[in-house]
């Protein structure tokens, strides 16, 4: 019998154009096989431009895992929990004692009971897979997508670098984390329809599970409404092209979606209540993320205003073209995001996606590499190992946003209703300690009680008639700051706990005999 030697692999060139590049190439042999002969393992050929890839992962896992646990996952864990014990979907208050039993329509069961289950039974790396995880497959799925586009290797990885900027800042376990995966996927299924009709069938499922995690399915819906609008208009002379899909299938894609995100706990009345929570004036005027980008900051002028300055320079100077749905759906996500900075890693995703039509190399002479995996290794070990806040710690530190674990361990031990600060709540409701106000801000909404907060902490109002309506006994605060320096003025309240950043006073007597 006649043997043969192994084919030789083709490696494509990479360049732009080239979509059946091949990442991981086989090298030929140097001799033909012998009988009884081991062959040698062929060594795994991957572009360098993957390093750039990978390092930006790394830094996303970085961040993740420096950070610390803070704000709304305290008490996402602790709803969740509280599903798990009671097997129903939270539909009322249980956690503060200031609306106690009202309503609550929690657009984020979904996730809370996911992350709690995993806290539970998978430990707690959950919190840093349900971060930087999310956001790392969201890169993924994207660089994928901007290759499809003919950008070649070098490009997408630069295209890379700009996208895990705009995210850095948000990397947190909480399902918007999970909506950029989302989008990313819902983004590529289009791209991938536009070959073979079919892939449309995954938008529906995609939607139902968006749908129970995080009210931005409504971005979701938005995005097939536009396919569809432009699936019905004619083709438009210059250079915004859109390779149309068809208009049944995607009229039929946009009501399945519909039904999809109709099976939830709270049935049709998600739609409005999520639409209601995300155009709530309420939530501008209390939450930092939910208001205009601070451009003082270097990082947000770099990553909103420079590739939209890229985007017109290209307009102007080159012949490139570009797709129509993807530019007008980054040109949303900019009003977005100017509306309110925690937009932006959905602005920088599609963005990037435009920007992906066009690359500055017209042919990649960077051919795959032995060396890149290692290298890859390399950096993802200079970027990960050393000192961390171990996974599912609470963030320390002092200041606003550390977390007050002494003085809180302090006040499990008393009885007696305790007021805190807004970003302190959630770790307080973690630990079970009923509370005055949290991060679930639209529990709150007409009961007054958020701008009854405001007041206290600015002294605005006499605190005292509100503490005593609410029988408050305990006040954790910020040392150093106005209710913290007032109190310490007021004969009715005595400094009892020191801790870091925070401050617990204790009321003396009893409310009824004053």
């Amino acid at each position: 019998m006649t043997n043969l030697s192994p084919a030789k692999l083709s490696v494509g060139r990479g360049g732009r154009g080239d979509p059946d590049d091949n990442i991981v190439t086989l090298a030929e042999p140097t001799t033909a096989s012998k009988p009884g002969a081991a062959r040698k393992p062929f060594p795994l050929r991957l572009h360098p431009a993957l390093i750039v890839v990978i390092g930006v992962c790394a830094a996303l896992f970085r961040q993740a895992m420096h950070e610390g646990l803070s704000g709304d996952v305290f008490y996402q864990v602790a709803e969740g929990r509280w599903m798990l014990a009671h097997h129903a979907v939270v539909s009322h208050d249980v956690f503060s004692y200031t609306v106690l039993g009202r309503p609550w329509l929690s657009e984020e069961w979904g996730f809370a009971l996911l992350i709690a289950w995993l806290a539970a039974h998978v430990g707690p790396i959950s919190y840093w897979l349900l971060s930087a995880g999310a956001c790392c497959g969201a890169l993924l799925l994207s660089v994928a997508r901007w290759r499809k586009a003919g950008s070649g290797w070098l490009w997408p990885a630069a295209l890379c670098i700009l996208a895990g900027a705009g995210m850095f800042d948000f990397v947190s376990p909480r399902p918007q984390d999970l909506s950029y995966l989302f989008f990313a996927t819902l983004l590529l299924i289009l791209s991938l329809a536009r070959q073979r009709t079919i892939w449309l069938a995954a938008a529906p499922p995609l939607l139902l599970v968006w749908a129970n995690l995080h009210g931005s399915f409504l971005l979701a819906l938005g995005i097939l409404v536009l396919e569809l609008l432009l699936s019905l208009l004619p083709s438009l002379p210059g250079r915004l092209v859109h390779e149309k899909l068809p208009g049944r299938a995607m009229l039929a894609t946009v009501a399945a979606s519909l039904v999809a995100v109709l099976v939830n706990p709270h049935g049709p009345g998600l739609l409005s209540y999520s639409f209601h929570v995300s155009s709530s004036s309420e939530l501008t005027s209390f939450i930092e993320e939910w208001q205009s980008p601070d451009f003082h900051s270097l990082l947000l002028l770099v990553v909103i205003a420079g590739p939209l300055l890229g985007l017109l320079a290209l307009l102007a100077f080159t012949t490139t073209t570009f797709a129509l749905g993807d530019t007008v759906l980054a040109c949303v996500m900019l009003l977005a995001t100017l509306h309110a900075a925690r937009f932006m890693p959905y602005f920088v995703l599609a963005m990037c996606s435009v920007l992906s039509r066009w690359s500055p190399i017209k042919t990649e002479t960077i051919r795959p590499s032995v060396l890149t995996l290692p290298v890859a290794v390399l950096a993802c070990a200079v970027l990960l190992v050393g000192p961390h806040t171990a996974a599912g710690e609470p963030a320390k530190g002092n200041g606003a946003m550390g977390t007050p674990l002494a003085a809180t361990a302090f006040l499990k031990h008393q009885t007696g209703r305790v007021f805190t600060t807004y970003w302190w709540s959630d770790y307080l409701i973690y630990e079970n300690i009923p509370v005055f106000v949290d991060g679930r801000t639209d529990v709150y909404f007409g009961t007054g009680i958020l701008e009854t907060y405001v007041n206290v902490s600015n002294v605005s109002v006499d605190p005292d008639p509100v503490f005593r309506h609410w029988d408050v006994r305990w006040v954790m605060w910020n040392k150093d700051t106005t209710l913290s320096i007032f109190l310490s003025h007021d004969p009715a309240w005595k400094v009892v706990y020191r801790a870091g950043d925070a401050v617990v006073f204790e009321h003396a007597g009893s409310w009824g005999a004053q």
